[in-house]
């Protein structure tokens, strides 16, 4: 089974939801796609993906999206025909979606009713179409009934390709498409901002108000009609086709077998020469759970510093900050600071100058805006200097964003005039939660970070916190609770540990830590120092409450081991690690340098549900590695041949 985005091996078990586990394979004449709960996806006509995904969502005033669950799937002569229900803390919405497959031609309809009154930011279809489109030229036909010709965007489109929307064409590599859309005017994004994998097209303009009060009886009904025709040959008559929908459930129990399969013919891993980048110095973020630690869990020793971001109007920031100083030890802090002015944060870095607690660096991003105004760097500037005026030198400043990469793409023109290093976080959760999606989002990390080098033009990159799920909710309509205790304990935890979808079980899973190799070896290029990952401890954190060093926080500690020395290029099976993908065509990854002793580290994750075998070449002493479904492996060579 291929992923959305075209992977061609089943993601390990351990980072998928149970309706990724469980899904239908749907097929009628040249169509077939993927059912997995409502979200129909990989949709190919003649075995050429033309669309990655079509699927109903729901989200909330402050962009949350409301879970939609189903609870009847029945098959028709020509599609499906599902029904179910949407929300939070109890349904809010009663949808039914029909697919109906033809000759040419893939209809979604949704009808979606409100039975019980809320305020959404949208409601409605979303199509996803694949980044491997990037630069196809693209036919947008607007309600009016003119057409715009445009390209899909090769570097990730700060604003919106496409708008007013009625319907789009394009062509791949022999299939020619058009989508057509009705209910409402659409409009089109670039996701790769966020790191999915897609460009969205979706309902309602943002250029109107939102969020949008909905009554009880309320009905949305939308539809999207895809055609698809084969650029060499006739167009496909639209008779109804005779062959019945053919539908069959694709069990993991199916595929659960493969652990116990022989272990394949093995793939080259080839160790080639030294890289132009070295290995950015990793770090990880401040507890925010209830115990903080204090259970004996310890940060793995290689880990170079520790983040924490304060808001010096939050009563409990001096409690976050000495968690913060106990938890680094002697490693130094990496400080970012949330401010409406400089001014608010003298009392923080008084603290911290009086204590003698080593600072490497300190960023300042307005509260509202979430972006470093340059009018706030240089009066947080003026701050250090006053500070540090007799000493040691005052730590580093930084600008940037503490959100996503959109907002640095969105609004980098604002800081023309800093100089300084630049900053932006990565969370691949922002609007799929999906197994696929974290395994996608890999790939888009590496074009996001290309175009943030870019962007930056010379400046240096910190990039993190990279997490699994939102540590604060930058697109928010409401306020925020205000979260102030001043509970010299933190007894309630704070930041993402009261954040709605910021915690994932998935971040215990055995094959995070292939994961974590992955998105290092995405983002680990010239011009990046440096990259941290999730928290120290607890349940979004690198170490469990009990100790146990979950496998994400051991493949950042051998990383972080190597932190400053000389990249080297790894291809597997002849892919190139880092380059176009950080992820194998057999789902292996790798990352490795040169240590200080000179020997050849390379680390290795396997992202697969199935075994792979990889047989080390180029170096003085070939091994051979067997990789487990999700496993993450440290190899050792004394030397390169290469």
């Amino acid at each position: 089974m291929t992923s959305r985005s075209g992977t061609t091996f089943r993601v390990a078990s351990d980072l998928l939801l149970d309706r990724e586990r469980d899904a239908l394979a749907v097929g009628r004449g040249p169509w077939s796609a993927s059912l997995r709960g409502s979200e129909l996806d990989d949709i190919a006509f003649d075995g050429e993906l033309v669309l990655r995904s079509i699927r109903f969502v729901v989200r909330d005033q402050d962009w949350k999206t409301l879970p939609v669950i189903v609870d009847a799937v029945d098959h028709t002569t020509s599609g499906l025909h599902l029904r179910g229900r949407a929300g939070d803390d109890g349904e809010v919405v009663a949808w039914s979606l029909s697919v109906d497959l033809g000759a040419s031609t893939l209809r979604v309809e949704v009808r979606a009713e409100v039975t019980a009154a809320f305020r959404r930011a949208r409601i409605g279809l979303i199509v996803l179409q694949s980044p491997t489109l990037a630069g196809t030229e693209l036919v947008v036909g607007h309600p009016e009934g003119s057409t715009t010709t445009t390209r899909l965007p090769d570097h990730v489109a700060p604003h919106q390709p496409a708008i007013r929307i009625e319907s789009l064409a394009w062509t791949g590599d022999r299939i020619a498409t058009t989508a057509r859309f009705s209910g409402d005017v659409f409009e089109m994004e670039d996701q790769r901002n966020w790191t999915d994998a897609s460009f969205k097209t979706y309902s309602t303009p943002l250029s109107l108000p939102f969020p949008v009060a909905l009554a009880v009886g309320d009905v949305v009904e939308q539809s999207v009609e895809v055609s698809c025709a084969r650029v060499d040959a006739a167009e496909p008559a639209d008779a109804p086709l005779a062959t019945p929908l053919a539908v069959t459930v694709v069990p993991e129990t199916e595929f659960a077998a493969q652990r116990e399969d022989p272990v394949p013919e093995a793939v080259d891993g080839r160790i080639g020469t030294p890289l132009d980048s070295v290995v950015p110095a990793i770090s990880t973020s401040v507890s925010s759970d209830p115990d903080g630690g204090r259970a004996g869990a310890v940060v793995p020793d290689t880990i170079t510093g520790i983040l924490v971001e304060i808001d010096p109007t939050n009563q409990d920031w001096p409690a976050i900050l000495d968690r913060a100083v106990r938890q680094a030890g002697t490693r130094p802090l990496d400080l970012r600071l949330v401010l409406g002015t400089g001014e608010e944060a003298e009392p923080v870095l008084r603290r911290l100058r009086d204590a003698a607690v080593p600072v490497m660096r300190v960023g300042a991003f307005h509260r509202r805006t979430h972006l470093s105004e340059v009018t706030l760097l240089t009066a947080l500037g003026d701050v250090l200097r006053t500070l540090w005026a007799e000493g040691p030198p005052h730590p580093e400043l930084v600008g940037g964003t503490r959100a996503h990469f959109t907002e640095l793409n969105r609004s980098h023109a604002r800081l023309e005039r800093w100089t300084g290093p630049v900053a932006f976080s990565i969370t691949p959760f922002m609007h799929d939660r999906g197994g696929h999606q974290l395994v996608e989002s890999l790939g888009m990390q590496a074009v996001v970070v290309a175009d943030a080098v870019r962007i930056a033009d010379g400046r240096p990159l910190h990039v993190g916190p990279v997490t699994l799920g939102a540590r604060y909710n930058a697109v928010a309509t409401t306020k925020a609770g205000a979260g102030v205790t001043a509970d010299p304990d933190l007894r309630a935890g704070f930041g993402a540990e009261l954040v709605p979808g910021a915690t994932d079980d998935r971040q215990s899973a055995e094959a995070l830590g292939a994961w974590v190799v992955a998105s290092v070896a995405a983002l680990a290029v010239p011009g990046v120092e440096s990259l941290s990952y999730f928290e120290a401890t607890g349940p979004r954190g690198l170490v469990a409450a009990d100790g146990t060093v979950t496998a994400a926080g051991r493949a950042l500690g051998w990383i972080a081991e190597l932190s400053g020395s000389r990249r080297v290029e790894v291809e597997i099976g002849g892919h190139r690690i880092g380059d176009s993908s950080p992820v194998s065509p057999e789902g292996v990854t790798a990352f490795a340098a040169v240590d200080p002793a000179g020997r050849t580290v390379v680390i290795l994750g396997n992202l697969a549900e199935a075994p792979v075998r990889i047989r080390l070449v180029g170096a003085s002493e070939p091994r051979t590695v067997d990789l487990a479904p999700g496993a993450v492996v440290r190899v050792e060579i004394a030397g390169s041949s290469s």
